[in-house]
């Protein structure tokens, strides 16, 4: 990185103060919330390193929104993690970014890996519950009897993957659902990837938070 890049000790606490901020509340914090949270008795005393992360490239500023505030930079080896959103809204967007997890600290991952949070129970005789942290990898091939992230009718759902001449059938592991069967052709169907797998999370009350989103 170069040197005009690099973070002072000041403008690299105020980052981490914002980033832990966003990992515990998903939403980014306000100016004067980052100003009392970090001890400073003026929002002007601290803004200088707000404006200072966002000339360096390490956050976007947005002037006209409260929680303005958008991380730019990630930490090496973080992926994103996306939350479910209504039918038609892109699924794979960086808007519907909630959270990210540095998944290659730990273990060797694909390329365009990615995290989903389970929400409801259709999955739950699978042992995915919600809350869960699912990995997803958009270039693995399902066989039948995986389980797949797949949009249906623009609306993504976590289901078993199984596929019998030309006909793909979705299926839940909760018998409160019925199954999803769809043409393999058909424009309402897409398949986003498949579960390599996951990660059960003990902080619930962070998790309520981003299901709530």
């Amino acid at each position: 990185m170069a040197k005009e890049n690099r973070l002072t000790s000041a403008q690299k606490r105020v980052y981490d103060w914002i980033i832990d901020y966003i990992d515990r509340m998903n939403m980014s914090p306000t100016l004067a919330e980052i100003a009392a949270g970090l001890g400073y008795r003026h929002v002007s005393s601290m803004i200088v390193h707000v404006h200072a992360l966002a000339k360096k490239g390490f956050i976007k500023r947005h002037p006209n929104i409260a929680r303005g505030i958008e991380l730019i930079r990630r930490k090496a080896g973080a992926i994103p993690i996306y939350g479910f959103v209504p039918a038609g809204v892109p699924f794979l967007s960086d808007e519907n970014i909630v959270d990210n997890f540095e998944l290659r600290r730990y273990i060797s991952a694909p390329t365009n890996v990615f995290g989903l949070y389970v929400r409801g129970d259709s999955m739950r005789d699978a042992a995915l519950y919600e809350g869960d942290l699912l990995f997803i990898d958009p270039t693995k091939e399902p066989q039948n009897g995986e389980i797949v992230v797949a949009m249906v009718n623009g609306d993504p759902t976590v289901k078993r993957y199984y596929r019998e001449n030309g006909t793909i059938t979705l299926k839940p592991e909760n018998r409160k659902y019925s199954s999803i069967v769809v043409n393999a052709q058909s424009e309402q169907f897409r398949f986003i990837g498949t579960v390599i797998g996951l990660i059960r999370r003990i902080d619930k009350r962070r998790i309520d938070r981003i299901l709530a989103v």
